[in-house]
């Protein structure tokens, strides 16, 4: 697949990043996803490929990886904010409740802060489903170029 296929691209400088631009990305996992993830990962854990097994230990149904979660983090940075010409220099995230396989989410970043001497851009996350936060955290990315 291109990139023609996907959503579009942004394109931001710094000057259009100053503290309280936010961007959403909507998602929802799918089984396939899951085991594409797994198979990618090695990571069988039935906490996350199980239903029975999850829903055993309390949960209502088998839970998404939290490096999916991520990978969701890295979709809105790339694509949305700050978009095509950044790089992750950090991220820090807390898992609060879990994500379900298709349970409709959205990941939200907001800057935080912007530094013009470095290129830095600070931004606030948040994953969120059914009104609820389920993580927070927290990512420093490199605007190049």
């Amino acid at each position: 697949m291109t990139v023609l296929e996907h959503e579009p691209v942004e394109v931001l400088a710094l000057a259009d990043l100053r503290e309280g631009v936010s961007a959403t990305v909507d998602f929802t996992v799918t089984p396939e996803q899951m085991r594409a993830f797994a198979e990618l990962s090695g990571d069988f854990n039935p906490l996350h490929v199980d239903d029975t097994f999850a829903r055993g230990k309390k949960f209502d149904g088998a839970v998404v990886y939290g490096a999916l979660l991520v990978a969701k983090v890295s979709r809105l940075i790339g694509m949305r904010l700050p978009g095509r010409d950044s790089v992750w220099a950090s991220i820090a995230m807390d898992f609060k409740k879990p994500l379900y396989v298709n349970q409709p989410a959205e990941v939200e970043g907001t800057v935080a802060e912007v530094s013009e001497s470095t290129g830095l851009v600070v931004l606030r996350l948040a994953v969120r489903a059914g009104g609820k936060v389920l993580a927070k955290g927290r990512a420093e990315v490199l605007l190049v170029g």
